[in-house]
């Protein structure tokens, strides 16, 4: 009954909107009557477009009057059309036929080069003007994505279909925006309608839609328009026909190596504008194969810009297959053209055309004065490519030096009305360009009874967490950890017991858990932690406690107690890897000391790039002994080692007790980094500016009994930079030194990265492999380097199917020197990111007296953490 209510109001309200509007519906098709799924359809006179359905069919609302419609489908003609628009929707059913191509124009004469070489350095040479010619543009943007999980895991099979979703359930999300442009990176985007159901598993076209191919990447893959192209592709020219007047060029595009990060399918070129007519390309990331295709139009006749999207992106994650399919359509163009590049101009190809771009040459020397970028730019002179390139690059550079905050390389805002999510179901069907087909709306139905049953069960779960009992129940909550909101701005909670239960033979099993109380009012936040520890082997209770004061990038924090603690604070070895270690290999490599302490720590930030961070802590340490010989898995060659540190400058004692009054200052800086805008809010890019380091310390004498007297000094660098053909080189390097070391504890002794564990957590750069972890720990001077280098294609990775898989190769060396101990250094070869998630590696070190050792390390992938597990010699 409610179904039946349902469609007859739907029925009314489009029998009432049919009576007030006009328009245009119908079905396009090929030549054997075939419907054309996803054809694009632009009507000159708005600049608005849409696109079929998968049955073919479309539906565009206009006013009264008079238009033409542009109907375009890859490999077929396109075809516009005259129409006369009344009060109601005119019955046009459009048949295309296929685009013949003058295969005769690209001939190519033995040991020739291809024509579509030509064409495209000539569309090379012009992306940057392109990305610079609209001053600024607005338009409506209509997503609608729909998608569906083809595949799942046996185990999860019976459980999803309880849930009432199969193989048969398609996710569906729809939304319109407005969009604008201002040059030179500013854009935004307000939504205001959207419709959702479902996970699109970050699959969203977005970073297509507001990227551009001019552009030298996008979305992470190289741009077949990039000035580096030619390093990555082959270019044919397979065909040349004519559009309204425009000639266009159908050019394939061929990755010379496949892989993550490059395309591959076809461009289509226009002559002598050497801008985008349409493109279909697709491109692998991650394992996810994205399959995009953008129809492009002359708004205005003025500039090429695209009017339809269509995205289609299938991969595969932990054993669930999935698919989804976008249409994007952009209308109601509104364009500015940037006045500096008004006129247009011949792009001369100096390979081709030597004499002429030799005679242009000559005259620039003979010219009296040198004209201004802007002023070569909108003469409308002939320019070689290498001109035109080099004069964007001037004027591009000058921009950038006249703005602002040149430092900021985009600026993004990103805005959802608020009554964006209450649209209702009569709403889209006015609004919708794109025609919902039968399968979709029977989607729909079911997926907004999922959604309603799913809020139900939401709003069951909060008023479970009001009255603070958790999912699992009370003994749940103990074990699993939990949240608990008491109030607007207050929270209540405590991590888990469970996989907090670790052992080490100090302690034997050990359980801690942190018992959280949280204020937080706008950028402000008071925060208070205990952290109750109890070591069973050692029948002893200990615990931390800590108060913080978080204000804006800002913070101040006190810590004090009697806790249990690693001689390294980098602390290379994790309680929950070390727990393994013990248990099951019989091994012992983890060492603990425990102290008394009070610490007082303040960071602040002076910029986004330039920070501060203080410390003063006063501490009575105590040293530990083994207590327990407790094993899972035994063995007879094997025995726990002692807690003793072993290092070569230590000796063989430590005190039983000693007292220390430690400062520490670190500055840090990224002096060239460059910043993103978001909503407002500056965030740093990733790798655009190495990160320097400045560490002082200092160990005072006397205070509360203190017998520490030392001044440390440290500088550090670390950089990421992008190389060659998708090559990525990771550096870092750090030197130190004691002033003084009248007394240093061990503790505050200088110690690295090392790795001796089955299982362990070392980044890819910046660790020692297999370094012994205190055996170059120093209270003199050191100097240490890495080097670690993933490259596209090496050895197994000049295999395509090997590249396919997404495998890379990576060679790294290290090397640490301090006075006590000589020189260490390693070099090494690995396969990265297998199966996604895992590398191996292969090792060999080196010292004063030649080989050391060797060993095969087994990791986390370089591209999502980097951690590594060994087994070696």
């Amino acid at each position: 009954m409610k179904l039946l209510l349902t469609t007859l109001l739907l029925a009314c309200s489009a029998a009432l909107m049919s009576a007030q509007t006009g328009g245009i519906s119908g079905k396009v098709t090929g030549p054997d009557g075939a419907p054309l799924a996803y054809a694009s359809i632009f009507v000159k006179e708005t600049g608005t477009g849409t696109t079929t359905n998968e049955n073919g069919q479309y539906e565009v609302r206009l006013p009264k009057g008079n238009y033409q419609l542009i109907f375009q489908f890859l490999g077929y003609k396109t075809l516009a059309r005259s129409v006369a628009v009344g009060t109601r929707f005119e019955l046009l059913n459009v048949t295309l036929q296929e685009q013949p191509l003058q295969l005769e124009a690209v001939d190519v004469l033995e040991g020739s080069e291809n024509p579509a070489y030509t064409i495209m350095r000539r569309a090379i040479a012009k992306a940057s003007y392109h990305r610079q010619q609209l001053d600024a543009y607005s338009a409506e943007v209509y997503i609608k994505g729909t998608g569906r999980i083809k595949k799942v895991p046996r185990l999860l099979r019976n459980t999803l279909e309880k849930e009432g979703l199969d193989t048969a359930t398609a996710f569906t999300s729809e939304s319109v925006s407005i969009i604008e442009y201002e040059r030179p990176s500013t854009f935004r985007e307000r939504v205001i309608s959207v419709y959702s159901n479902g996970d699109d598993r970050s699959t969203s076209p977005t970073n297509y839609i507001n990227g551009s191919f001019y552009e030298p990447e996008i979305s992470g893959a190289i741009s077949p328009l990039s000035p580096r192209a030619f390093a990555y592709y082959r270019f044919e020219l397979e065909g040349f026909f004519m559009d309204r007047g425009y000639g266009i060029n159908k050019i394939k595009v061929t990755p010379r190596s496949n892989g993550d990060g490059v395309f591959e399918g076809y461009l289509y070129i226009v002559e002598d504008w050497w801008s985008i007519y349409s493109l279909n390309l697709s491109t692998l990331q991650q394992g996810i194969t994205f399959q995009i295709e953008q129809i492009y139009a002359p708004i205005d006749e003025k500039a090429w810009l695209p009017v339809s999207h269509q995205f289609n992106v299938e991969g595969q994650f932990l054993g669930f297959r999935f698919e989804y399919r976008y249409l994007a359509t952009v209308s109601n163009y509104a364009i500015t053209l940037n006045p500096d590049l008004d006129s247009d101009f011949t792009v001369i190809d100096e390979k081709l055309n030597k004499e002429l771009a030799q005679q242009l040459k000559e005259s620039r020397k003979q010219e009296a004065t040198a004209a201004t970028p802007e002023e070569r730019l909108s003469s409308g002179e002939e320019l070689t490519r290498k001109e035109l390139r080099k004069l964007m690059r001037e004027y591009e550079r000058q921009e950038q030096q006249e703005e602002e905050e040149p430092e900021v390389v985009e600026n993004r805002e990103y805005i959802i009305d608020s009554t964006a999510y209450k649209k209702d179901s009569v709403y889209w069907a006015t609004i919708r360009p794109v025609p919902l087909t039968e399968i979709e709306a029977r989607s729909y139905e079911k997926l907004d009874s999922l959604a309603k049953a799913e809020k139900a069960e939401e709003e069951a779960d909060s008023m479970a967490s009001i009255s603070n009992s958790g999912k699992f129940g009370f003994l749940g909550d103990i074990f699993l950890g939990n949240s608990y909101k008491i109030g607007k701005h207050q929270t209540f909670s405590h991590t888990a017991l469970l996989p907090r239960a670790y052992f080490n033979p100090v302690e034997g099993f050990s359980l801690h858990s942190d018992l959280g109380y949280a204020y937080k009012k706008d950028d402000r936040r008071f925060s208070a932690t205990v952290t109750p520890r109890y070591a069973f082997a050692r029948e002893k209770l200990t615990g931390k406690a800590t108060v913080g004061y978080s204000y804006g990038a800002h913070y101040t924090g006190l810590e004090g107690g009697r806790y249990i603690h690693r001689y390294n604070g980098d602390q290379p070895i994790g309680f929950f890897f070390n727990t393994y270690v013990n248990l099951f290999t019989d091994r012992n490599f983890i060492r603990l000391y425990e102290k008394d302490y009070l610490r007082l720590s303040h960071r602040h930030q002076f910029r986004e790039n330039i920070s501060l961070d203080l410390s003063a802590e006063w501490a009575n340490r105590y040293q530990l002994y083994n207590q327990t010989r407790q094993v899972w898995v035994n063995f007879d060659d094997r025995s726990y080692a002692s807690n003793f540190p072993l290092s070569r400058e230590l000796g063989n004692s430590l005190p039983e007790e000693e007292r220390a009054f430690v400062l520490r200052a670190t500055l840090t800086a990224r002096p060239w980094q460059r910043y993103k805008i978001y909503n407002g809010e500056r965030e740093p890019i990733e790798h655009s500016s190495p990160t320097l380091h400045l560490t002082y310390r200092q160990g005072l004498e006397g205070i509360e009994g203190s017998q520490t007297d030392f001044t440390y000094l440290e500088f550090g660098v670390k950089h990421q930079l992008e190389i060659g053909v998708r090559g990525r080189l990771d550096l870092r390097a750090e030197a130190g030194l004691f002033l003084n070391n009248n007394y240093v504890g061990f503790a505050d002794y200088q110690h690295f990265t090392g790795n001796q564990l089955t299982l362990t957590t070392a980044s890819p750069a910046g660790s020692y492999r297999r370094l012994p972890y205190y055996e170059f720990s120093t209270m003199d001077r050191f100097a240490g380097a890495s080097a670690h280098y993933q490259f596209r294609k090496l050895l197994v990775t000049q295999l395509p199917e090997v590249r396919l898989m997404g495998i890379k190769e990576n060679l790294f060396a290290n090397i640490l020197a301090t006075p006590a101990s000589g020189t260490y250094y390693e070099f090494g070869y690995s396969l990265d990111n297998i199966l996604r998630l895992f590398r191996v590696e292969a090792v060999v070190g080196f010292d004063n007296q030649g080989y050391r050792d060797w060993g095969i390390l087994i990791g986390i992938a370089s591209n999502i953490g980097g951690g590594t597990f060994s087994i070696g010699e």
